[in-house]
C-alpha cells in the first residue's frame, strides 16, 4: 500500500505532558515472531489495509482494517503480520505525565472491569483517522512540532468522542444488544434476505457500534458469526437429510450455492460434498 516505509523520531519534548516521540507509517512483510523488547513510551497504531496478531499480557487479537491498538510503557507486548494478507499501519509514539489520563479519556489502557485493560480500538472512518495519523507525521518530518502536536490532540479528541458515544449506548446494556442480536439471527439466519443490515434495523443500533461488539464479546464479526450460523445448520443437514447441496444452501440462507460451497470449504476446510460423503462411508461400513 505504502510501498516503502517512513519513520520520524526525536528526544525534543514541546511540553513534560503530552508530545510526540515518534511516528511512521510501514507495510509490514511477514516475519518469524520474535518477542518485542519492552518501550519506555506510548506506542499506538492504526491499521490501513491487511490483518495480523497483536499479543499482549498473554491476550491475543486478531486484528485488520480500520483497527488499531496501544501499547504502555513496559508492558510485554508482541505484533506481527499474517502470511497472505501483512498489514500496512501507521503509528505514533507519545511521552509526558499526561498520556495515562487521555488514553484512558479514549477508553483504552483501562477498563472498568477490575484487573483488565483494553488495548485495542476501532475507528470506522479510514479516512478521517487516517489522514491524523498522516499529519502528525507529515508535520514531525518538517519540522512543525507544534503542528504535530496539534494533530495529537485532534487523535485524542475523535477516539475520545467515540467512546464516549460507546459509554451512552453501554446504559442500555450492551451485553443485552449481544444476546438480542442471536436470537435475532437463530431465528432468521435460513432467510437469503436476511442481512447485518436488517439486523441493525431491527436492533436499531449502528453498524460500527454492533460490529465492535461482536468484537468485544464474541472476537469475531457480525457477518462472520451470521456465516458460521449458516455453515453450521448445512452440516446438520448434509449428515441428516437426503436433500441436494444446492437445496441445502437455499435452506440456510445462503441465495446462490457456489458461494456457499466457498464459504464452507472456508469454515470447514472441505467441501459440501466431501464433506456429506464422510459420513456416508461411515454408514455404508456400519
Amino acid at each position: 500500500m505504502f510501498q516503502s516505509i517512513g519513520t520520524f523520531q526525536t528526544e525534543k519534548a514541546l511540553n513534560q505532558e503530552f508530545y510526540v516521540y515518534e511516528c511512521g507509517y510501514e507495510d509490514v512483510k511477514p516475519r518469524d515472531p520474535y518477542q518485542y523488547e519492552p518501550i519506555d513510551y506510548y506506542l499506538i497504531h492504526y491499521i490501513e489495509e491487511g490483518e495480523g496478531l497483536f499479543f499482549i499480557n498473554d491476550e491475543v487479537h486478531h486484528l485488520g482494517k480500520k483497527e488499531g491498538f496501544i501499547i504502555p510503557p513496559n508492558t510485554k507486548n508482541n505484533y506481527y503480520p499474517l502470511v497472505g494478507n501483512p498489514w500496512s499501519y501507521r503509528w505514533i509514539g507519545f511521552k509526558g505525565t499526561k498520556c495515562q489520563e487521555l488514553f484512558e479519556k479514549c477508553g483504552l489502557l483501562k477498563d472498568s472491569k477490575a484487573g483488565t485493560g483494553n488495548f485495542i480500538y476501532r475507528f470506522d472512518d479510514l479516512e478521517k483517522l487516517s489522514t491524523i495519523f498522516k499529519n502528525v507525521y507529515k508535520y514531525s518530518e518538517n519540522q512543525m512540532p507544534y503542528a504535530a502536536l496539534g494533530e495529537s490532540y485532534h487523535l485524542i479528541n475523535v477516539l475520545m468522542e467515540q467512546h464516549e458515544a460507546d459509554l451512552r449506548y453501554k446504559v442500555t446494556n450492551a451485553e443485552n444488544y449481544i444476546q438480542q442480536a442471536i436470537e435475532i439471527i437463530t431465528k432468521q439466519f435460513n432467510d437469503p434476505n436476511f442481512s447485518v443490515d436488517v439486523l441493525t434495523r431491527e436492533l436499531q443500533i449502528e453498524r460500527s457500534y454492533l460490529f465492535r461488539l461482536f468484537k468485544k464479546y464474541l472476537n469475531l464479526s457480525p457477518k462472520n458469526y451470521l456465516i458460521q450460523a449458516r455453515i453450521k445448520k448445512s452440516t446438520e443437514l448434509l449428515r441428516r437429510s437426503s436433500s441436494s447441496v444446492e437445496e441445502i444452501s437455499y435452506m440456510v440462507g445462503f441465495n446462490n450455492p457456489s458461494h456457499f460451497s466457498r464459504q464452507f470449504s472456508k469454515y470447514k476446510g472441505i467441501s459440501p460434498s466431501k464433506y456429506r460423503a464422510q459420513f456416508k462411508t461411515i454408514r455404508t461400513m456400519q
